[in-house]
């Protein structure tokens, strides 16, 4: 009997990945794993039908060898991976553990084609159901992308978010435009320019090169391009806050920070420093699979869902299947948050941060404290509402 292998931690030094394998199971008890991996099928619940048949479609070109591959990749990328789902990774060392799967394949059947059924939806898609449900992994190279629709709308919600952001971030309460206010208001200027902008080429002077003014049917990748040079414009320099407090008399009173130089080289230097930086962590914090970020995903959504007309069927409560399109489910969604916002956050704001226990001694430093929501630790608190719903991102991070 050969000698389990120890678990532990490791590093992928190609992909600077943190690698950990789960702890082997013993050979005496393989015998009774195959029973339980039959009973215990995947049912693929978070996977939309379509998904499911061109997973089949992929898994029935799949060999053994091809399977066996995906799989121990999969379970060293993913083994520490808090993201995945965790029956299936024992499902994976479980397949991989059975040795007589690959030297008598014809008697485990069942079990080899429900892994390649896993390996293909891995393999050809995301296996988060959170980016299956907004990413799509099929692409579409007809549609136009570097048009002059897309850089004119975007190079104007450029300016606008900048100048707003960084006009109104000393003022308090201050104003701020996010990437999805452009990303929204983008949508009938897109659609305003297919309607009403005449189909024409222009051509670049001095050179050949032709520019179409009206390439078509405004798409979704032309209007991700907008939401990017909106989000890149959005956020404010890391030194917007220097300038002000050096310039200022009842601060430091240097003058010589009026300098457009002086600004220009500050920023510039400082900004560079952040995408340094960046450049340097992306093999840890974007390169791996498993660093999945929300408010990308939300942007994402946004995008699908309004350039989505169809409503592919998705399994819902209490066995229903549900084929609202997502444009719809984001009208109504919009409908009532904006009808419900203004009961936490404007009529009766103490419905989010209510403290029963503050209430009942609000003269207690102590109590407060421990209990108190604004200045304590929030013991005790009695939610009325989700407090995320009073947050300025409330439909972000409530599925994450």
């Amino acid at each position: 009997m050969d000698k389990p292998q120890e678990s532990g931690v490791g590093v992928d030094e190609d992909k600077g990945t943190a690698l950990q394998t789960l702890k082997p199971i013993p050979q005496r008890t393989i015998q009774g794993i195959e029973p339980c991996i039959n009973k215990e099928r995947a049912a693929h619940p978070n996977a939309t039908e379509d998904d499911l048949l061109e997973a089949r479609e992929a898994a029935a070109s799949m060999t053994l060898e091809g399977v066996r591959a995906v799989m121990t990749d999969v379970l060293a990328m993913h083994s520490a991976d808090p993201n995945f789902p965790y029956e299936t990774l024992r499902r994976i060392q479980e397949f991989l553990a059975i040795q007589d799967v690959f030297e008598n394949a014809e008697k485990h059947q069942e079990l080899i084609d429900e892994m390649k059924l896993e390996a293909a939806l891995i393999n050809g898609n995301s296996p988060y159901a959170e980016v299956r449900a907004v990413v799509d992994n099929h692409d579409d190279p007809s549609l136009p992308v570097s048009t002059m629709r897309a850089w004119t709308i975007g190079i104007f919600f450029s300016i606008v978010l900048a100048l707003v952001n960084q006009l109104f971030s000393i003022r308090q309460p201050s104003i701020r435009f996010d990437t999805n206010i452009a990303q929204l208001l983008a949508f009938p200027l897109g659609r305003a320019w297919q309607r009403w902008m005449p189909r024409r080429t222009l051509t670049i002077p001095w050179t050949a090169h032709e520019i179409e003014l009206n390439p078509g049917p405004f798409n979704k990748k032309e209007h991700m391009l907008i939401a990017i040079m909106a989000n890149t414009s959005k956020s404010l320099p890391y030194t917007n806050y220097i300038i002000w407090t050096q310039v200022l008399p009842h601060f430091f009173d240097q003058q010589y920070a009026r300098s457009f130089a002086y600004i220009f080289l500050n920023g510039f230097a400082t900004n560079f420093i952040g995408y340094g930086l960046a450049g340097l962590v992306r093999r840890f914090l974007v390169y791996p699979s498993y660093c999945v970020w929300p408010s990308s995903l939300v942007t994402i959504a946004l995008n699908s869902a309004l350039h989505e007309e169809r409503g592919p069927s998705v399994p819902g409560p209490f066995g229903t299947q549900w084929s609202i399109s997502r444009y719809r489910f984001l009208l109504y969604g919009f409908s009532a948050m904006f009808v419900y916002f203004w009961l936490p956050n404007y009529l009766f704001q103490v419905l989010s941060y209510f403290s029963w226990v503050s209430w009942i001694a609000p003269e207690n430093r102590e109590l407060n404290i421990l209990a108190g929501m604004q200045n304590g630790l929030g013991v005790s608190r009695l939610p009325l509402v989700c407090l995320l719903s009073a947050s300025g991102l409330p439909l972000v991070c409530l599925c994450f």
